[in-house]
């Protein structure tokens, strides 16, 4: 660009970035959102495909429970019960929905019935039962209770189970058949090319199922619509929280998308006050978004509630490396009246290319320290974040100055913020005269950061991430209370050999200890409903006044028609694998939950009732989202640790100095630890996106320090004046700038606190505060550091 020849090099430049954004547009079609449970953890997460296996094993079915709580008081009124039966007609209708269980079709067993006997006419649309009936034999049912009804008979349930597409299943059976030699040794070539090829085929297939979900939730709503005059309804399950998950994500990158841009025009109309440094910054970073999101579409990344936020990330980090350039290019027209526009432009890029592309690296290796988190989520933000940073470097450094030269006059015109240069001015002085302060404030500051690091937790609730005010929040939160919980959570107990009768199913020494495993679980406060095969006994005692015994509950089994027996027992006894099944929910809305402790007394009494660790095997959803919160600390600590030691290593090669380089880290440890302090001394827990804020703000604050340390060693190079005069030079010049890109960076991101979704709203006001924090110790801080070790030779 610095021939003759540099304006033809413009439009060329400009050209080509056309057409490749054209192309890259296109590819953009495919991008997808992803909210399924799989984007929580790597593919060799044990507890996942031992999930898996289970889910395999017992035939998990798929279901959303919708909630009725009905305006009349008597819960058992034949029209309450009619409204339910209503719902269930229609909602059955839906070409997916396999079955919508509720108290009105599901079997009813009174005193004197039967357990063998035809239960299909023991329902309240076939003997329509009294009040006072259903209320006694519905009371503390092992069955229903939790489910169907809850605990104070105040509100009823429908469970909508949906048919499982036999194709989907096929596939997902044939990826956790191969995923499940990860639990002993390490795959195989052959195996690792046909689970790829699996992993396409499934990707293919949820991609539709998903939609249909998507579809069966709107319709579920719709048809609960008329109904809402009778009473309130609350859907709950993780059909809901997906669906949710993903109305929040495209809410999102829609709505403050939008109003990051627009925040944005109106910032850059204000600090420059002419139209070109407004349509500039902007097409750029319009160009920079539908790049990226070609590029992620093309590598098949696909966004999730972890990085929903990427492209808001994208707008904000391009328009502070161009806002550098724009506030550069203004200091040369105001040193330089007689040069012309092609003049400015190439000698902005020339002196700004290599602060640029530093800061451009520093913040790269920020966002690149989240790849060795160990949750995938944040290693997908990671390298997506590693993407849209090399693209918004690319369009910056090539495209922004190829525009401005091309279709631009000389921009002579330099808005004056006398305010700006007052601050600037008196930073200077206080960094004169006060160095000693600075340097002590700072040093208790991060004291404090660091001792609020010390209470740092990652406990925390799906129902969390939502605003209280939402609907789904409050949905969520009901169907926690009111129906058994919300988090599904496994015992898989291997029935030992000593209980093993060869003429029996299943003795009476294991369901008494299926039984006292149930009761320990009862026990703990956090733990919703509880079924396992010890329940079918308890119904025999409610009917007969009298358990199954042994030979009694082996006859039964053997004397049920196989899809039957599957139906009934499957979920709960696999007879091949001698294995029982102890589902239960989590209520994730208890008070002090902590799901550590909630595991270690589990295990304390499963030791107790003489159970050891090899008997028995923890699973479900609970189990997951544990083993991701139980990391969060240590991927947290893993990630500082590598983004500094990368950064140090870094600083060291940009500024060829050892000294400089540690100089540079102190701001920014100042930051880091603020912003950690923020999250123990206010006990927010660590979550998915909290993790992240701590190399985000590493990267984005890394970027003025950088920019700070080149002006102050360009100006100690121009001739021998004193330290203060370079650190008041310094200020009145890539001051501006650095002004100028949190003032967008904190409004930008400020707008986040908006958001409906707690990670995001805490992700917007932490990276705000991180960026208030990096501005005052880049002017007070560094500018000491600087002048007390840096002399004329650095």
């Amino acid at each position: 660009m610095l021939n003759k020849n540099s304006t033809m090099w413009a439009y060329v430049i400009c050209l080509a970035f056309t057409a490749l954004t054209a192309a890259l547009a296109w590819q953009a079609q495919h991008f997808e959102i992803d909210a399924s449970a799989d984007t929580l953890l790597v593919d060799n997460n044990k507890h996942y495909i031992l999930t898996q296996l289970a889910d395999q094993r017992y035939g998990s079915e798929e279901f959303i429970l919708i909630a009725f709580k009905p305006k009349n008081s008597q819960l058992f009124a034949t029209n309450n019960l009619t409204t339910v039966s209503s719902i269930g007609r229609e909602i059955a209708e839906i070409s997916r929905v396999k079955q919508v269980k509720s108290i009105v079709n599901m079997p009813i067993f009174t005193a004197g019935d039967a357990v063998s006997a035809d239960v299909k006419n023991l329902t309240w649309e076939k003997q329509k039962f009294d009040e006072q009936t259903l209320s006694l034999s519905l009371k503390q049912h092992p069955l229903y209770e939790g489910l169907l009804i809850n605990d104070d008979q105040t509100a009823m349930s429908l469970q909508v189970v949906f048919k499982s597409d036999h194709k989907v299943e096929q596939v997902n059976h044939a990826i956790i058949d191969i995923k499940r030699h990860l639990l002993t040794r390490e795959l195989t070539d052959k195996e690792l090319n046909s689970l790829e090829q699996l992993k396409d085929e499934q990707q293919k297939l949820n991609k539709n199922l998903e939609q249909t979900r998507i579809d069966e939730i709107e319709s579920i709503r719709a048809i609960l619509k008329p109904y809402k005059k009778d009473g309130d309804f609350y859907l709950g399950g993780n059909n809901l929280l997906s669906y949710e998950l993903i109305q929040i994500i495209e809410s999102d990158l829609v709505l403050f998308g939008s109003l990051i841009i627009l925040v944005v025009i109106v910032l850059l109309w204000f600090l420059f006050r002419q139209f070109s440094w407004v349509i500039l910054p902007i097409a750029c970073c319009a160009t920079s978004v539908v790049m990226t999101i070609g590029l992620l579409a093309a590598l098949d990344f696909k966004v999730t509630v972890i990085s929903a936020n990427v492209f808001a990330l994208q707008i904000i980090l391009s328009l502070a490396m161009i806002i550098h350039l724009i506030v550069h290019y203004q200091e040369l027209v105001l040193k330089h009246t007689d040069w012309s526009h092609k003049q400015l432009v190439l000698a902005t890029i020339k002196q700004k290319i290599k602060p640029c592309f530093y800061a451009g690296l520093t913040t790269t290796i920020g966002f690149g320290s989240l790849i060795f988190s160990g949750v995938q989520p944040v290693i997908s933000f990671g390298w997506m974040m590693v993407v849209a940073m090399l693209v918004s470097f690319t369009v910056s450094l090539a495209f922004f100055p190829a525009l401005l030269l091309a279709l631009f006059n000389k921009q002579e015109f330099v808005k004056q913020h006398k305010q700006i240069e007052r601050g600037m001015n008196a930073t200077a002085s206080l960094v004169k005269n006060q160095p000693k302060k600075i340097v002590i404030i700072s040093a208790i500051i991060t004291i404090v950061g660091v001792l609020g690091c010390l209470k740092l937790t990652a406990e925390n609730s799906f129902l969390n991430y939502f605003s209280e005010s939402t609907d789904v929040r409050q949905e969520l939160t009901y169907i926690d209370q009111e129906f058994g919980g919300s988090t599904p959570f496994d015992v898989l107990f291997d029935i030992p050999d000593e209980q093993i009768k060869s003429d029996l199913v299943i003795s009476a020494s294991t369901v008494q200890t299926i039984t006292a495993i149930q009761n320990m679980l009862a026990k703990q406060q956090a733990i919703g409903a509880i079924t396992s095969i010890a329940d079918f006994t308890k119904i025999a005692q409610v009917v007969n006044g009298k358990p199954l015994t042994e030979y009694e509950l082996t006859a039964l089994y053997k004397s049920l028609e196989p899809n039957l027996q599957q139906e009934l027992f499957g979920a709960y006894f696999s007879e091949k694998d001698k294995q029982i099944r102890i589902s239960m929910r989590v209520q994730d809305s208890t008070k002090d939950l902590n799901r550590a402790d909630l595991l270690a007394e589990i295990h304390q009494e499963l030791s107790l009732l003489g159970i050891e660790k090899q008997q028995y095997t923890l699973t479900g959803l609970f189990i997951l989202y544990q083993d991701v919160l139980s990391r969060l600390v240590d991927s947290q600590i893993l990630t500082i640790l590598i983004v500094y030691g990368a950064m140090a290593i870094t600083l060291m090669i940009i500024f060829s100095s050892f000294k400089v380089a540690w100089i540079a880290l102190v701001p920014n440890l100042i930051t880091t630890s603020v912003i950690m302090g923020i999250l123990g001394i206010f006990a927010i827990p660590l979550d998915l996106m909290t993790i992240t804020i701590a190399a985000v703000a590493m990267g984005i604050s890394m970027d003025d320090t950088i920019h700070y340390i080149h002006r102050y060693l360009e100006e100690i190079k121009l001739d021998e004046a004193s330290s203060d005069t370079w650190v008041k030079r310094t200020n009145l010049s890539v001051g501006y700038a650095l002004i100028y890109t949190t003032t967008v960076i904190v409004i930008g991101f400020g707008t986040l606190v908006f958001s409906n979704f707690v990670p995001s709203m805490l992700f917007g006001l932490l990276t705000s505060v991180a960026m208030i924090v990096a501005l005052v110790t880049d002017i007070t801080t560094l500018p000491v550091l600087l002048k007390k070790y840096l002399g004329k030779t650095k």
